[in-house]
């Protein structure tokens, strides 16, 4: 794969951090729930990288054929209930869910599913999740999840991002839909194997490194519902509010390079070039 390069320029004038905005300040409110007795049957799919930079996915065993530890799993409502705010919220509303909640959907890809590896670097763990629409009969929550896998041999496999989407039915708290999946953005999953090197004529074992796109990574309970949402967060301006819960630099106003050029000089504002090797905003590179 031919490394793609990416030019973003940035007006120096950040937001608010997250921590100090208002979140979901307009009424209503909306008290969620998920019954402890319902549950979803969830199938695992798990490809191959399709293309990498240095050839490491085809070359590492491990990771040439990677498949589900379980192909189907049942969960129950307890499992899911996590997810959940700890009191009333309102739409578009964020909160941190605790990190490990999600390990427990994780493992059905491997039971070596964990928050951050023992070797890794600029890794940001942890899950964030929003309420992202709301009808009579139903609410769905948003969820971006950060977490790494410890394969056999010692190798670390890191995936961007897991975007969850989970629909419950608001009065009897029945769970209808869920889905967690690798978004599929090229490149999306970085990779960390043994090596051993000779460095001054002595063996060091350290870690080479590849980045690459896996095309399909997901648990599901099917096919999504056909909802209509008469109250909702457009689902990529909730993207995008998670994005600022992990990046404090995801708030800032991110321009092409012949735009912030313009603007800078009509608002007499210095510039900060940034030049991408790979993504910035996920946990891939």
């Amino acid at each position: 794969m031919t490394p793609t390069l990416a030019l973003a320029c940035v007006l120096l004038a950040l937001q608010d951090p997250p921590d100090q905005r208002a979140h979901g300040a307009a009424a209503p409110r909306y008290d969620l729930r998920i019954a402890e007795e319902s549950e979803l049957e969830l199938a695992a799919a798990w490809e191959p990288c399709r293309t990498s930079i240095y050839g490491l996915f085809e070359s590492t065993p491990v990771l040439r054929k990677p498949a589900p530890a379980r192909a189907r799993d049942r969960y129950d409502g307890a499992l899911f209930r996590p997810f959940l705010p700890k009191g009333s919220v309102g739409l578009g509303e964020v909160w941190e869910v605790e990190g490990s909640a999600v390990l427990a959907f994780l493992q059905q890809f491997h039971a070596g599913a964990v928050l951050r590896a023992g070797f890794g670097g600029g890794e940001v763990p942890g899950t964030y999740a929003c309420l992202r629409a709301v009808s009579e009969r139903f609410f769905e929550i948003l969820l971006r999840a950060h977490a790494v896998f410890e394969l056999e041999d010692g190798v670390i496999y890191k995936p961007a991002q897991f975007e969850g989407r989970l629909i419950v039915e608001r009065a009897s708290g029945a769970l209808l839909w869920f889905r967690l999946e690798l978004p599929s953005r090229d490149p999306n999953v970085d990779v960390n194997v043994p090596q051993e090197y000779l460095e001054a004529g002595r063996k060091v074992q350290g870690f080479s490194a590849d980045i690459g796109w896996v095309p399909r990574m997901e648990l599901a309970s099917g096919e999504p519902p056909a909802l209509e949402w008469p109250r909702a967060v457009p689902l990529e301006e909730a993207r995008q509010e998670l994005r600022t819960w992990f990046y404090a630099f995801a708030t800032l106003g991110w321009l092409p390079f012949e735009e912030a050029v313009l603007r800078a000089h009509a608002e007499e504002k210095p510039l900060h070039l940034v030049l991408l090797f790979g993504a910035l905003d996920d946990d891939s590179c």
